[in-house]
């Protein structure tokens, strides 16, 4: 458990920037123009229906920096308290706050590898010290490397994506409990596919004080809003706010994200079109013996084979597209697949089993 957040000696003093409430009936304090977005274009019968089924009128206005009542909502969903929360403009946001704020001992991050490239990427462009950590040939954690690993190096902030990506497994969560006990720096528990496993550790942060889960709204139908979000102890949370820069969630994103969360269960039905979709692809590609399947807790499937790039340049040849991994050696001859809707499924499938027969 953590003893001392390590927060940068040059934030230790620091005051960030302060927005004023957004509820005054006149608001001259922002510099915004005072007109109306519909007062200054035409409106299309279309913008018109959207903007007031979701009671929007003032785009001319700064979003509420605040973001109340979201922040209610999601606690509310998650079983947490006041203060545990903290948005960000998609999770690549909140990694970089994370990163600013919380590397004040060692300046080093562990994360694993391959893993979610943006954890390598910002912290070498921060200047930090990356500690890369292989997984298994399985794409497995390799528990004694993670905690020699920590043991030697300290590190300030550890990364977990688990659902891992880009190779799609959920780690043993009694074995990430062991690393957020074992590190004395931040924990950080990537839960962007949560939603397509079988656990969350949200449960884990009332006993554990260094652990921080991320979590983003991309990966269940709402990418275009560009919405992460950290739940952790208020301590951290209030450190890595210092950082969080003003109005970083628009008014739209704020409205449509409350909305979902009054009533999240209504994606549960996407949700399982893609599990079962997941489970029809894994079996199509079991029958192609040149492939190699991994498993999947997300909604994409990583396979491995030898003509990885003739399969993806005849899919993209034939305008469909997945993921290729050119320069990363650990992902050496593979493609990560997306599940997507069943007709979408069926061109893929029908791709895949063409390309093998010529």
């Amino acid at each position: 458990m953590v003893n001392k957040l390590r927060i940068k000696k040059s934030l230790k003093d620091f005051s960030s920037y302060s927005a004023d409430k957004t509820d005054y009936r006149f608001r001259l304090n922002a510099n915004e123009l005072p007109f109306e977005y519909k007062k200054i274009f035409k409106l299309g019968p279309l913008e018109e229906k959207i903007l007031k089924k979701n009671k929007i009128t003032d785009l001319n206005r700064y979003p509420d920096s605040f973001q109340s009542e979201l922040k209610s909502n999601i606690l509310k969903f998650y079983k947490l308290k006041k203060g545990q929360i903290l948005f960000g403009n998609g999770s690549d946001e909140l990694i970089l706050y994370i990163l600013l704020t919380l590397t004040g001992k060692t300046s080093k991050v562990l994360y694993l590898d391959p893993s979610f490239s943006m954890y390598k990427i910002l912290t070498k462009a921060l200047g930090l010290r990356g500690v890369s950590v292989p997984l298994t040939s399985n794409f497995k954690l390799d528990l004694s490397k993670v905690l020699s690993a920590i043991k030697l190096h300290d590190p300030d902030v550890v990364f977990i994506a688990s659902p891992n990506n880009p190779s799609g497994n959920s780690f043993d969560k009694n074995e990430l409990l062991e690393v957020v006990k074992y590190s004395k720096g931040i924990v950080v528990v990537d839960e962007a596919y949560s939603q397509y496993s079988t656990y969350s550790c949200v449960n884990f942060l009332k006993n554990n004080k260094n652990l921080l889960i991320m979590k983003t709204m991309s990966k269940i139908g709402f990418a275009s809003l560009r919405l992460g979000f950290l739940l952790g102890d208020k301590s951290i949370i209030d450190s890595i706010n210092k950082m969080r820069l003003p109005y970083n969630i628009s008014t739209f994103s704020q409205i449509i994200a409350n909305k979902f969360y009054m009533n999240p269960s209504v994606i549960d039905n996407h949700i399982q079109i893609i599990k079962n979709q997941r489970g029809i692809i894994i079996d199509f590609l079991k029958n192609f013996s040149d492939v190699k399947v991994f498993h999947s807790d997300s909604n994409f499937v990583l396979i491995k084979l030898k003509k990885s790039l003739p399969l993806y340049n005849f899919l993209r040849s034939n305008d469909l597209i997945v993921k290729n991994f050119p320069n990363e050696k650990k992902l050496l001859n593979c493609l990560r697949i997306t599940i997507g809707k069943p007709i979408e499924n069926k061109r893929l499938m029908s791709l895949i089993s063409e390309f093998f027969k010529k």
